[in-house]
């Protein structure tokens, strides 16, 4: 008779851990957390269960300690990334958790919503913080990339709306690993130019829209205190109308996309003359119907009995009050043309400081990288240099090579 072999219990329990993890490995488990306990040693204990089974499961601390783990809850719906097991000395069946993440929301949406909800509690976004945003500025900084979409937008609006404005970038990566360091660094940059250099009469802060991922870096619990904590006031202009982020949350203005912020920032300057011109006509108007009430009332009083007893004298009297009235009036008529001729003369020159007029007349306007101005003298430049030619429909980036003084 053959004789069958004979297994201890810890042999068995061995060879069943070798079968499971080999045949199984890690796999993805969705369910509901129950019975949970939370070990002296950090460990976490326990089931996950769906409509009709069940499985133990552990989570040893400091496994994976770099990804992300939320706190988890007894009947928080989680997915988890683990292998199957037997735990030997008890020969219990288990799944080693190495991932969780809750189900459904996603770790950046869980981690938006509780960082929202630590900076309203200590008072980020109440509207007391909040800075005013001048009606006309004069200097504007932005932080965003320097070869995104979003600074063509802004610059855009700027040159149809406000020309006169001066635009300062404050270049920074919106996306990546990097981004919220380089926006925090570019906001202090902001802030050292409007105290050493220049006063700056706003900040705006944003990128073009895109995934949650993408916004990551406007959702850094870091960023929203650079923004808070920044003494220039900030719009934030972050995402497509239907995107939120933290910094939206605490900046002083929100804008829904880099040009709309652009637009509420910045008045539209031929809507500004429009208003002074008809101002000046209304005040003119107002003066001259006043001026002929005062000179009818004292026509009236002057045709009463006491008047018309001096006879002569008041007539002469009231002949030369005439006569400087009527001089007071066409003075007075001068004076308010010569302020609708200002006024014509500013709107001229509003019309000369559109900097893409000479654009449209075949020129081109050379600058170097972080000068607002047009490079004048070739002196300033040397081989090597990085240079931005302005066009008409565009912009060109290129590279010295030689230097000639004529």
């Amino acid at each position: 008779m053959h004789e069958e072999r004979i297994y201890t219990i810890s042999e068995l329990n061995r060879k069943a851990r070798q079968i499971l993890e080999g045949e199984i490995g890690s796999v993805w488990l969705k369910g509901e957390v129950s019975n949970l306990t939370r070990a002296m040693s950090g460990h976490l204990y326990f089931t996950l269960k769906d409509e009709e089974s069940q499985i133990s499961a552990v989570r040893f601390k400091g496994r994976s300690a770099f990804l992300y783990s939320p706190t988890i809850e007894d009947g928080m719906e989680i997915l988890a990334y683990g292998r199957l097991t037997i735990y030997e000395p008890r020969g219990r069946y288990q799944f080693v958790v190495s991932i969780i993440q809750p189900a459904g929301v996603g770790a950046l949406q869980l981690a938006f919503e509780r960082l929202k909800e630590k900076l309203g509690r200590e008072g980020l976004f109440d509207k007391t913080h909040k800075k005013p945003v001048p009606a006309f500025p004069q200097r504007i900084g932005v932080v965003t990339s320097p070869t995104g979409a979003a600074i063509r937008d802004i610059g855009s609006v700027f040159k149809r709306r406000w020309p006169l404005a001066e635009v300062y970038l404050f270049a920074s990566s919106v996306q990546g690993e990097i981004a919220a360091e380089e926006i925090v660094t570019a906001i202090a940059r902001a802030e050292a130019f409007n105290q050493r250099e220049t006063p700056l009469d706003l900040l705006i802060v944003g990128r073009g829209g895109g995934s949650l991922e993408d916004l990551a870096s406007f959702n850094e619990e870091r960023v929203a205190r650079a923004i808070f904590d920044c003494e220039i006031p900030i719009v934030s202009a972050v995402g497509h109308e239907i995107d939120f982020t933290i910094a939206d949350f605490v900046a002083d203005l929100r804008a829904p996309t880099p040009s709309a912020a652009a637009e509420l920032v910045t008045p539209d300057h031929f809507e500004v003359l429009t208003s002074l011109v008809a101002f000046l006509a209304k005040s003119q108007r107002s003066m001259r119907a006043l001026l002929e009430r005062r000179v009818q009332g004292l026509q009236t009083h002057l045709k009463g009995y006491i008047f018309r007893i001096p006879g002569r004298r008041v007539e002469m009297l009231a002949q030369g009050l005439d006569l400087r009235l009527a001089e007071l009036l066409r003075l007075t008529g001068e004076a308010w043309k010569k302020r609708q001729r200002d006024a014509t003369r500013l709107e001229d020159l509003l019309r000369l400081a559109d900097p893409s007029l000479p654009l449209r007349r075949g020129y081109s306007l050379t600058f170097t990288p972080g000068k607002p101005t047009p490079l004048r003298n070739v002196t300033f430049l040397s081989p090597g240099e990085r240079i931005e030619t302005r066009l008409l429909n565009g912009r060109i980036l290129s590279q010295v090579e030689e230097v000639i003084e004529s």
